[in-house]
């Protein structure tokens, strides 16, 4: 008989298998049991979830991410998409930065990573609105805002010269060093190379939060979001920040 939940751990996440011939109520309650088996198996640590059997809606995603940390001492860090090219790049380059970490010859992958020039951008004029997304492996310039439903993504750092209030991914390649650049930083999710924070104001999903780090400006700066000890940060986008992160 089959089972309506299988979980395996791999090199680049957790894949969750759940059987399509059951309404989303049902697999609830096996979700939290066999994470809860195998809390001691993935022990603390931070994890990108992959999904297949079904496709689920943002707040059944949300709920299985909240089971999932309830029931075990794992933080999903990100939900990976198989269908979408950014994210199949991902997939793989977690998997080679695990691999690295017990491979002494892991220097030698370097070279199959995309290398982003920081001088290269696409320029993008006007809002985007819900539904409306931006993918590329060039940094990108969007000289508008954008609105709640909208998303950018860029292997390199992100700029919105305007309001961003949807979702931002930067560093898609894994660059930690990227960031996400706004006149006003409102997003409802931004995630930079392997770390994620959604708007304090959500009532659900994973649980880091966008953390401001208080500098002395004025509140007609840009904001921007960077990572820092692994954590992503919100500060004025201004002289203390560009001296401090980028040693100028």
């Amino acid at each position: 008989m089959n089972q309506k939940v299988t979980i395996k751990g791999t090199k680049s996440g957790i894949i969750l298998v759940l059987d399509p011939e059951y309404s989303f109520e049902q697999l609830e309650d096996d979700i939290a049991k066999k994470f809860k088996e195998a809390a001691s198996f993935f022990g603390k640590s931070s994890m990108g979830l992959i999904i297949r059997g079904r496709k689920l809606s943002d707040d059944e995603q949300d709920a299985v991410v909240d089971i999932i940390e309830n029931n075990s001492d794992l933080t999903i860090s990100c939900i990976i998409n198989e269908e979408d090219e950014i994210d199949k790049y991902i997939v793989e380059a977690m998997a080679k930065r695990t691999a690295g970490k017990s491979d002494e010859q892991a220097g030698e992958d370097d070279s199959d990573l995309v290398q982003i020039d920081p001088s290269n951008a696409r320029i993008f004029k006007g809002n985007l609105r819900s539904g409306q997304d931006i993918s590329c492996k060039e940094s990108v310039v969007v000289l508008g805002d954008v609105k709640p439903g909208a998303s950018v993504t860029s292997y390199g750092s992100i700029y919105i010269l305007g309001e961003l209030r949807g979702n931002a991914f930067a560093g898609a390649g894994g660059d930690r060093d990227c960031v996400v650049m706004a006149l006003k930083l409102s997003p409802l999710q931004v995630r930079i190379a392997d770390a994620i924070a959604i708007s304090p104001d959500a009532e659900k999903g994973p649980k880091l939060r966008l953390r401001r780090k208080k500098l002395m400006s004025s509140e007609e700066e840009p904001e921007v979001a960077y990572i820092e000890n692994g954590h992503i940060i919100k500060t004025a986008y201004g002289h203390q920040f560009l001296r401090s992160f980028y040693k100028i």
